[in-house]
């Protein structure tokens, strides 16, 4: 018995340990159900290009129903036009549904804080997100996504 014991709570550590909060990594927000989602956004904006089907499978139908999938899809097309690509330069887990990232647009060359808000529950789609500009300088941090080649 003691070494079924061992194993699950080898397994539960090691589960914790991968939803740690504080800084994180590209592994991590990539090993993260909420994280992943983040990179999503990142990519979708790049990309230029949102389906009302991927707002349905990334955003809670709660934020869906309040703003409607119209303007979370013109909100990509805003973003793209008025700041191109984000790039991530670090990205913090305050707890299980928040993460704050600092981004700077290829276009608007301006730093921003972001912040998602999850589901508190599988699938911890998308409950809302914010983008504000950002004041101080931030040229001593490494881009952590989309990496320059």
């Amino acid at each position: 018995m003691k070494p079924l014991v061992f194993t699950l709570l080898l397994g539960i550590t090691i589960s914790v340990a991968s939803q740690q909060q504080g800084k994180q990594t590209l592994a991590m927000l990539n090993d993260s159900p909420a994280g992943s989602k983040i990179v999503w956004f990142l990519d979708a904006v790049k990309a230029g290009e949102v389906s009302e089907e991927s707002i349905k499978k990334y955003f809670s139908p709660k934020l869906i129903e309040k703003m409607g999938a119209d303007k979370l899809l013109a909100a990509f097309e805003d973003i793209k036009m008025n700041d191109g690509t984000l790039i991530m330069y670090q990205a913090d887990r305050k707890n299980m549904t928040e993460y704050k990232m600092i981004v700077k647009g290829t276009k608007s060359n301006e730093w921003m804080e972001m912040g998602f808000y999850f589901e508190g529950e599988r699938p911890y789609r998308i409950a809302g997100f914010t983008i504000d500009s950002k004041e101080g300088s931030f040229e001593s941090l490494q881009p952590i996504y989309p990496k320059s080649n």
